[in-house]
């Protein structure tokens, strides 16, 4: 299926929607090809082919991953391909390509996302040396990747893994030990989805107020470095 809505992104950033779909043709089925809105991250999948294989839609948000990549530098000119072997909420291997998209100006509008579901491609062993182990650094192991279909799940996927690493209730935590948390978060990429700060008020049982104030100390400097239980 093949869906878009490119009212109100950059200019030129909707010649990329015939692309997507052009692709999802030539690709076939197993291959899931998104164009995303770097400017309205929390719902950034602005045209979709294929989306069963992620089972994201229009409006979807960005993936926790996603924002990774986009703070953590790797797009630098002039590579802006990035490729990764990832594991789906379902299980299924999916190999991944990334494509940043720029202005006029250099700086990223958008990004094109292919998608690829090994699941029948695994009959092959062939195959799955050419295509699958290509993916990403030789011999790293695939990114746990989770694809959120609502922007509440992505802030819900990040805290599933901090909540396994504590053995007590995040708002009973001591200040420095949020403040590790918190680092972590600004480090992901995390505090980039507009309502972040919100959401990690409420987990920790602290005002948005505080929430500011501790990423302020860290930004100077005041991060503690491990979270201990």
């Amino acid at each position: 299926m093949h869906s878009s809505d490119l009212r109100g992104i950059h200019p030129k950033l909707g010649q990329y929607a015939q692309l997507v779909y052009g692709l999802a043709e030539i690709l076939g089925n197993d291959c899931e090809v998104l164009l995303h809105d770097v400017s309205r991250l929390e719902r950034s999948i602005v045209a979709c082919a294929n989306g069963h294989v992620t089972g994201r839609s229009l409006g979807s948000p960005m993936s926790v991953y996603g924002l990774e990549l986009l703070n953590s530098g790797v797009f630098a000119k002039p590579n802006d391909v990035h490729t990764y072997i990832a594991r789906a909420n379902n299980g299924k291997l999916i190999k991944c390509g990334v494509i940043a998209l720029r202005d006029g100006d250099g700086e990223i509008i958008g990004l094109l996302c292919i998608h690829f579901d090994t699941t029948r491609a695994l009959a092959a062993r062939e195959f799955i040396d050419s295509l699958v182990s290509s993916g990403g650094d030789a011999g790293s192991e695939p990114v746990n990747e989770f694809f959120g279909l609502e922007m509440d799940d992505v802030f819900n996927d990040v805290f599933r893994e901090i909540k396994g690493l504590v053995d007590k209730p995040i708002s009973e935590l001591s200040k420095s030990q949020k403040k590790i948390i918190i680092k972590n978060l600004m480090k992901r990429g995390f505090f980039l989805m507009k309502g972040a700060v919100e959401y990690i008020a409420g987990e920790m049982g602290n005002s948005k107020f505080t929430i500011y104030g501790y990423i302020r100390e860290i930004e100077k400097g005041g991060g503690d470095r491990s979270l201990s239980r």
